[in-house]
């Protein structure tokens, strides 16, 4: 199913259509304003993996390139990079919990 993405000339939002098939025609708005006024963009992609193929991603030595353990902005990069691999399986309040977590010890060690 191809989801084609607009962005609206005069508000600059971009409105999301997903159709059943490429063969059929969008009829693109703008969703939050309704302007007819939109430009075509290219949208990411999303590859979907496995449980086991997402660990193993994470284990890789070089997703650690540039860790500092000493430092929790560091940790901090590292942790929501994590967050976000894993997704909904760490809950939903992962990177508030984590932002709160390192800006106590960064203000803790001034």
């Amino acid at each position: 199913m191809p989801i084609y993405e607009y962005a609206c000339i005069k508000c600059k939002t971009v409105s999301t259509f997903l159709v059943l098939r490429a063969s059929e025609g969008v009829d693109s708005y703008c969703k939050a304003c309704g302007s007819k006024e939109v430009k075509k963009i290219v949208s990411r992609i999303s590859i979907l993996r496995s449980e086991e193929k997402r660990l193993e991603g994470l284990l890789d030595p070089s997703s650690l390139s540039g860790l500092d353990e000493n430092n929790p902005s560091s940790i901090e990069r590292v942790m929501k990079k994590i967050g976000k691999e894993m997704g909904d399986e760490l809950g939903d309040g992962l990177e508030e919990s984590i932002e709160t977590a390192f800006s106590t010890k960064e203000n803790s060690t001034e």
